[in-house]
């Protein structure tokens, strides 16, 4: 049974005021889950953790996470939060730059690659993509964020993305690199 987690967006919304360091939650974390659920998600990998919001939606859904994050407040934070939620044997919460961290992760393992960081970089999806199996589904949050977006989006434009206000999507093909 999926539980909403709407006091997890609120928490990360009142850290962002606080802590100063942008981080925002996903817009709608069912959503995520949702879209998860719909391509058959079971393992996520995740570029963003902050509190753990869309983390634990995933988890809540009944899927892997692992998650990624240069802040350790964050990770700590979100560590907190999956524990209070009885999630965090379903999310594996990592510290460090992405594209170092998950560059240990098996290659084409993945169900999903949520992007959920500040701003979008080519680095950053070609390890989500490397991570990704192919029929995954690549979901980024703040496509519009940054100076690589176009280049991200030539990067998977093979893929057939399509946008839906700050979020491209994409499902990686059977032969994509």
């Amino acid at each position: 049974m999926y539980t909403p987690m709407s006091d997890l967006k609120d928490a990360t919304l009142d850290h962002r005021r606080t802590h100063g360091c942008g981080s925002h939650p996903v817009v709608d974390g069912a959503q995520l889950a949702a879209w998860a659920i719909q391509a058959g998600a079971r393992s996520a990998v995740e570029i963003g953790t902050f509190l753990g919001y869309s983390a634990a939606c995933l988890a809540n859904a009944g899927i892997l996470v692992q998650t990624v994050d240069r802040d350790p407040v964050h990770v700590a934070l979100a560590q907190r939060h999956l524990n209070e939620r009885g999630l965090a044997n379903r999310v594996n919460c990592m510290t460090g730059e992405a594209v170092e961290v998950l560059a240990d992760l098996p290659a084409g393992e993945a169900d999903l690659a949520f992007f959920d960081g500040m701003e979008v970089s080519v680095a950053e999806i070609e390890v989500l993509a490397r991570a990704l199996r192919p029929g995954g589904l690549l979901v980024v949050s703040n496509v519009k964020l940054g100076s690589e977006a176009a280049e991200v989006r030539e990067l998977i434009g093979g893929w057939q993305p399509w946008e839906d206000g700050e979020v491209l999507f994409a499902v990686k093909p059977p032969r994509a690199s």
